[in-house]
C-alpha cells in the first residue's frame, strides 16, 4: 500500500543548494501559475556502443573561431550566440523528509518531476519571469557550452507521429509541454530545445504529443525563434527537458548512462525554492517494496531490509546506480521507473 504525502515543501533547502542563492528573496508564485499537468517529457532513445561520444573540452580561442560556422552536412548555418562551459556540480545528496515513519515502512522523498537533465520547464518560466533571463540565457544555462544557430527551415517534420510545418509541430508540442502561460521567453527556449530535439538524428520523437489548437501567444513565440537550433560539436544537440529540476538539473551520464559535455549537473535555484514537486514524500510498506524489487529484478530479497537498497548518488543529487540486496546493481532511473517516483533526486529512509 501506498499513501502520498503531497506538502509544498518551498521553504527546505539542502545545504549545497542554499550556496547559489542570491541574497534578495525571490517573489511568491501564485497558485495559479505553479501547475501545468500531465507534463510528457523527450526521452533519451536507446543507445549502441557505435554511438561516438564527444568528451569534455575547454572552449579556448580556437573552439570559438571553429564555432564561427557550424554545418550539418553541406547546408551552412548563422551563429546567433555560443556559450561558454559550466562545470557540473558536485555530489549532494537529497533530504529526507519523511516524519511519522511507521516500523516497516520505507518514506521517499524526491526533489522535482521528471529525468532532471537538460532544461527545466518550471526554472525557466521563473528564470524568465523573475530572474530576467531571455531564451537565449535560459538555454545557455541547461545546456553549457552549446552555440545557438539560425537553421534553414525544412518543409516538413515529423514529430509523435504528425507531420506539419515547422511552425504547426514546434507549437503543438510546446502548447502540451508549457501550456500557454508561461512567459514568452521561457516558450522561446522550450520552442528551440523542442525543434533541436525533433532535429537531432539520435533523439527518438515518437513519444512526443503535439497537442492541438495552439492559442496565438504560443504561435508567436515559437515564430520569433522558428528554425533556431542548438548545435555542439558541428551538429544538433540532443536537447532533453522536464518538468522541473529539483534544485540542480542531472548530468545524462548519472541518468541515462550517456556523456554529454552539454548535459551536465547545473544550479536550478528558483526550482529549489518555488518547484511545487519539491520535497514530496510517499510511503511505501515493506512488502510493497519487497514485491516491486522482487517483480521487476527476478530475485529473492533476504530478511534484512537495510540491505535492500544501497543509494550511489551522482551529480546534483541525482540517483546514479543502486546496489539491490547484494545481488544486482541498477540504474538510478531504473529503481524510479519501478517505484513511480517523481524525480531521480530521491532518497529515503526505513521505518
Amino acid at each position: 500500500m501506498i499513501s502520498w504525502n503531497l506538502k509544498k515543501i518551498g521553504c527546505v533547502l539542502s545545504v549545497s543548494a542554499m550556496l547559489f542563492y542570491a541574497a534578495a528573496a525571490l517573489p511568491v508564485m501564485a497558485a495559479e501559475q505553479t501547475t501545468e499537468k500531465n507534463w510528457k517529457k523527450a526521452q533519451l532513445s536507446a543507445y549502441d556502443t557505435s554511438l561516438s561520444l564527444v568528451q569534455y573540452q575547454e572552449v579556448d580561442e580556437a573552439a570559438a573561431e571553429k564555432m564561427q560556422t557550424v554545418s550539418v552536412g553541406q547546408q551552412e548555418n548563422g551563429v546567433l550566440a555560443s556559450s561558454g562551459k559550466v562545470g557540473a556540480s558536485g555530489a549532494d545528496a537529497a533530504v529526507s523528509l519523511a516524519v511519522n515513519v511507521e516500523s516497516g515502512q520505507f518514506a521517499f522523498t524526491t526533489y522535482g518531476y521528471g529525468h532532471g537533465c537538460g532544461l527545466s520547464q518550471n526554472g525557466a518560466n521563473f528564470y524568465a519571469t523573475y530572474g530576467g533571463y531571455d531564451y537565449q540565457s535560459i538555454l545557455f544555462h541547461y545546456y553549457p557550452g552549446t552555440t545557438l544557430v539560425q537553421t534553414s527551415v525544412p518543409a516538413t517534420i515529423t514529430a509523435g507521429g504528425r507531420t506539419g510545418s515547422v511552425l504547426e509541430i514546434i507549437s503543438m508540442l510546446v502548447y502540451n509541454e508549457m501550456g500557454s502561460t508561461m512567459a514568452p521567453e521561457a516558450m522561446k527556449a522550450q520552442a528551440v530545445a523542442a525543434f533541436t530535439y525533433v532535429m537531432n538524428p539520435h533523439g527518438d520523437n515518437s513519444s512526443l504529443i503535439c497537442r492541438d489548437n495552439p492559442p496565438q501567444n504560443v504561435i508567436d513565440a515559437v515564430q520569433s525563434v522558428l528554425g533556431q537550433a542548438l548545435y555542439y560539436d558541428g551538429d544538433y544537440a540532443l536537447t532533453v527537458y522536464s518538468a522541473s529540476s529539483g534544485g540542480y538539473t542531472a548530468n545524462a551520464s548519472d541518468v541515462f548512462g550517456v556523456h554529454y559535455d552539454y548535459l551536465v549537473s547545473v544550479p536550478c535555484e528558483y526550482d529549489a525554492s518555488y518547484d511545487p514537486h519539491y520535497g514530496d514524500v510517499v510511503y511505501f510498506s515493506q512488502e510493497e517494496i519487497r514485491s516491486r524489487l522482487q517483480s521487476a529484478y527476478g530475485i529473492v530479497l533476504s530478511d534484512n531490509p537495510a540491505a535492500w537498497m544501497t543509494l550511489e548518488v551522482g551529480g546534483g543529487g541525482y540517483i546514479r546506480r543502486v546496489n539491490i540486496d547484494g545481488q544486482k546493481t541498477v540504474s538510478g532511473e531504473s529503481l524510479r521507473s519501478v517505484l513511480g517516483l517523481k524525480s531521480g533526486r530521491y532518497n529515503y529512509v526505513m521505518g
